[in-house]
């Protein structure tokens, strides 16, 4: 058996997918696209299987390698063993290792570079368009090749059967509720609006600032990245007190979110770790009302879920989340931990192999 992931670049939400389901099962040979040196994940010691693109200058330009990622996976061989199962969000499928066995496929999302660039605006480079409907052809023959899919959420489950005309099981990724559940003796101050993510376009966290000045409340921005730029010019321009917290420590991050008022989360994600990890420290979330939001996200118990990213509209669901319960958040958070996603993992391998 293998377990294969696409690209590990940060100790993120997806490369913890790659970890839960590497770590049940522990025999598995690990197998990953890239391996950014430095990320420490909990592996049981074994080692990481790359191929020809884990190179240092290529690593970070994935615009750039994204039409040779179906071909490094293919070098990898084919029939190697019985049962694969793949943590995708760009080719991983298209891997033949398990060809003459069983491949089971976790989708983060169908290439989104490939089907959905409207999201992702690194869909847009010059060299991937040019390659953007070969790309295709590759992508939805594989997913032919595949035996069975899970989807991380409803969203994504919509978005396999749109493009691959393929069924999946909803299995929602794990999330440490228990890390930032903890219960802590400080008392919680609760006065300021909560931004966090990492720091490039399609996050919109600019917009927290903005909407926060428009709530007349402090605001706190968490993550780091790219567009550090317009998050600062966007606090400079605030009225109201504005923090940026550049790389936070999990305890930085963990404080932060059991401090503020609500998180808003103002853009669309295939599922979105943040605004579990928010709930689980008792803070409601502002989020759209797209994506995986619709599975995270209680409308009126947990959080506001509002229809776009107007500015007025959300300083007013950042007033209204405020008076949300956080012990009826907390809860909720609970169904989202990584015993649960381990427990549905294990159940899928058994009923597709």
């Amino acid at each position: 058996m293998a377990v294969l992931h696409e690209w590990v670049s940060a100790y993120a939400g997806s490369e913890q997918v790659f970890e839960a389901i590497a770590g049940s099962f522990p025999n598995a040979d690990l197998v990953a696209l890239t391996y950014e040196p430095g990320v420490q994940l909990a592996l049981g010691g074994r080692h990481v299987r790359t191929t020809f693109l884990d190179r240092p200058r290529l690593r970070n330009r994935r615009s750039l390698t994204l039409p040779f990622m179906p071909a490094a996976w293919r070098a990898l061989g084919k029939g190697q063993y019985d049962v694969v199962v793949s943590s995708h969000h760009a080719f991983a499928h298209t891997n033949h290792l398990a060809d003459g066995g069983v491949h089971l496929c976790y989708v983060h999302s169908p290439a989104r570079y490939l089907w959905s660039p409207e999201i992702d605006g690194r869909g847009s480079a010059r060299v991937l368009g040019a390659a953007r409907a070969t790309l295709r052809r590759v992508d939805l023959a594989a997913s032919r090749r595949v035996a069975a899919y899970a989807a991380n959420s409803g969203a994504v489950a919509k978005r396999i059967e749109q493009f691959w005309h393929r069924e999946s099981k909803v299995i929602h990724p794990p999330v440490r509720v228990e890390f930032f559940g903890e219960p802590t003796p400080e008392p919680r101050s609760r006065d300021y609006i909560l931004g966090v993510g990492r720091w490039i376009p399609y996050k919109n966290l600019h917009l927290v600032i903005d909407a926060a000045n428009l709530a007349d409340m402090p605001v706190k921005i968490a993550g780091r990245g790219p567009d550090k730029s317009r998050i600062v010019a966007a606090a400079r321009a605030a009225r109201v007190p504005v923090e940026i917290i550049e790389s936070p420590s999990d305890e930085e991050l963990r404080s932060l979110y059991r401090n503020a008022s609500c998180l808003i989360f103002p853009t669309v994600e295939d599922f979105g770790i943040v605004p579990v990890e928010a709930q689980a420290a008792g803070t409601a979330v502002v989020a759209l009302a797209e994506g995986g939001a619709l599975d995270t996200v209680i409308h009126g118990t947990t959080g506001i879920l509002v229809p776009d990213c107007d500015l007025a509209g959300l300083s007013r669901a950042a007033l209204d989340a405020a008076q949300l319960r956080p012990l009826d958040i907390a809860r909720h958070a609970e169904r989202f931990a990584r015993t649960v996603f381990v427990d549905a993992i294990k159940e899928w391998v058994s009923d597709n192999t």
